[in-house]
């Protein structure tokens, strides 16, 4: 009675119910297949878990083992666990050679993922399912068996130096552990798992927006804690006004001079980059007279030459959207107009949006006797509370994404998994902050006094005293958060990231089930976040236990 006593009651309900839910999944086919599906189980999914099991254990055996070669009162725990570090990288490594089919689905499943399945050379894409040449494999498996015995040689290695006794070996121990703790990073977040596709997808994506969202929000409330100074009005004075003289500067430059010519029985060719406000000009008519206005259909060209040339080569096209100068077959003008090129108006229009808040949030600080930047934290975080968390990922993972990649010449091609993780942190970084500004607050100002007093500085100050207690006042809200970010990646699925949700609803159009996908994802949410929301309570009692 005792241990049912300390189960938490939605979890014991949770427990009764759980011989019916594996009942109903057990003997029925539909919610079987839809629990694959949704959890995103793929081929050959169990000889990829149990690789992926066996290198997960030996990989935190092996940071136990640098854990304990750095700190000579280790717990006695993890003085055996360092001790198992190395016969467990020994039989890893012996077991890539005499059993390579134990470990090889999975190294070959987390490189093939890793390729891109489009361009990739080494994808065999002559069958109807895509796999790796067999040349390819053998080296797989030859670079993996590699990688084990040196990973086995450099436990060997650290487990000796934790006996010697010279300067080196804490840096050597230090960087064992770094590189262990990158390996378990990447098994956890970074590589594919076939076995269970759809559950990696949602829980890295809150996870990694949980992170993002908690540095974005210390970030703005630490931008609010800023306190105007003698020279702050007039420094960010000048700096706005500078920002407004270098967007004239832009808008001043000299500008294009373009004509449509021809005729509008056809298609109007236009130039490629052409700026898309004169591309919609000619596409919706609105260069002719008010009330004449109709729509015409448009076609791209390399150059102005081709455009003109296409009048004459190409039926379907009647008139060109050229530069002046450009139209030497005489053909009739019909509309001229000049405008800024875009690498002078974008520019110019980037350096008059910040120019322009900025001295807005500067003429704001100064009445209000507030830092600008305090300022511009505050209304950003009033705003985006005040959007649906939808909106912003449609407009982060559409437009602005879009226009990060022209502006950047495609350098910055974001994939819709990293744009929804960015557009998550965006809009609970707002939510965040407010928590943590509650949990700074409730500090007594006296403590902030008496760090300075010890000679602190405010970073000190903040990060030593103010910090830690807050984060333990604020952890029941931040967990929330959490469990709240483990719903909201379902609305990732607008962007096409294939989480828990997205699989559903492909699994739904598939099958034209009514109602198992859905439960089978109700009831998958359920589980994902009481398992959370324990967890969570479990902190927050040590965290109690500490403070007593």
């Amino acid at each position: 009675m005792s241990r049912l006593s300390s189960i938490r009651p939605s979890n014991l309900v949770l427990l009764a119910a759980a011989p019916f839910i594996i009942y109903l999944f057990a003997t029925s086919s539909k919610y079987l297949r839809s629990l694959i599906a949704i959890l995103g189980i793929g081929n050959n999914a169990g000889p990829i878990f149990v690789g992926f099991l066996i290198i997960l254990a030996v990989a935190i055996l092996g940071y136990l083992c640098a854990r304990n070669a750095r700190f000579q009162t280790a717990p006695g725990w993890l003085r055996i666990s360092a001790l198992t570090a190395l016969p467990a990288a020994v039989a890893l490594a012996v077991l890539g050679f005499i059993a390579p089919q134990v470990l090889l689905p999975f190294a070959e499943s987390v490189f093939f993922h890793a390729l891109s399945e489009n361009t990739s050379t080494l994808i065999d894409r002559s069958s109807q399912t895509w796999v790796l040449f067999p040349e390819v494999v053998e080296a797989v498996q030859t670079g993996l068996q590699i990688v084990l015995v040196i990973y086995a040689l450099v436990v060997a290695a650290i487990l000796l130096s934790s006996r010697l006794h010279n300067g080196s070996r804490s840096y050597v121990q230090l960087g064992f552990e770094i590189l262990t703790g990158a390996v378990l990073f990447y098994l956890m977040f970074m590589a594919h798992w076939q076995f269970a596709t759809g559950v990696a997808i949602t829980f890295r994506a809150a996870i990694f927006a949980y992170i993002f969202a908690a540095i974005l929000g210390l970030i703005w409330v630490g931008l609010q804690s800023f306190k105007p100074k003698a020279r702050t009005t007039v420094t960010y004075g000048c700096i706005s006004l500078a920002l407004l003289a270098i967007s004239a500067f832009f808008f001043m430059q000299p500008q294009v001079k373009y004509e449509l010519v021809g005729t509008l029985d056809a298609r109007i060719a236009i130039v490629r980059g052409t700026p898309q406000a004169q591309a919609d000009m000619i596409r919706f008519g609105e260069f002719q007279e008010e009330g004449e206005s109709q729509q015409y259909r448009i076609r791209s060209a390399p150059d102005a030459a081709t455009a003109v040339e296409q009048i004459e080569t190409i039926d379907s096209v009647s008139a060109a959207f050229v530069p002046v100068g450009t139209n030497n077959k005489g053909y009739p003008v019909i509309w001229q107009t000049s405008f800024l090129p875009d690498k002078y108006r974008n520019p110019a229009l980037a350096f008059a949006v910040f120019g322009f808040l900025l001295l807005t949030l500067t003429v704001g600080g100064a009445q209000h006797k507030l830092h600008p930047l305090a300022v511009g934290a505050e209304f950003f975080v009033d705003t985006i509370r005040g959007i649906p968390m939808l909106v912003i990922i449609l407009y982060i993972g559409l437009p602005l994404a879009g226009a990060v990649k022209d502006a950047t010449g495609g350098g910055i091609d974001m994939t819709n998994m990293t744009r929804g993780i960015i557009a998550i942190s965006v809009g609970y970084s707002a939510y965040m902050a407010e928590i943590f500004r509650s949990g700074i607050e409730a500090i007594p100002r006296g403590q902030i006094e008496a760090g300075g007093s010890l000679g602190l500085s405010r970073w000190q100050t903040a990060r030593l005293i103010i910090l830690p207690q807050a984060l333990r006042i604020v952890t029941p809200p931040l967990g929330n958060e959490f469990i709240a970010m483990i719903k909201d990646t379902s609305l990732l699925s607008i962007l096409s990231v294939r989480d828990m949700t997205q699989r559903m609803r492909e699994f739904q159009a598939a099958s034209f089930l009514p109602f198992a996908p859905f439960n089978t994802a109700a009831i998958l949410y359920v589980v994902i976040t009481l398992g959370c929301a324990s967890f969570l309570k479990w902190i927050e009692r040590r965290t109690a236990r500490e403070d007593r």
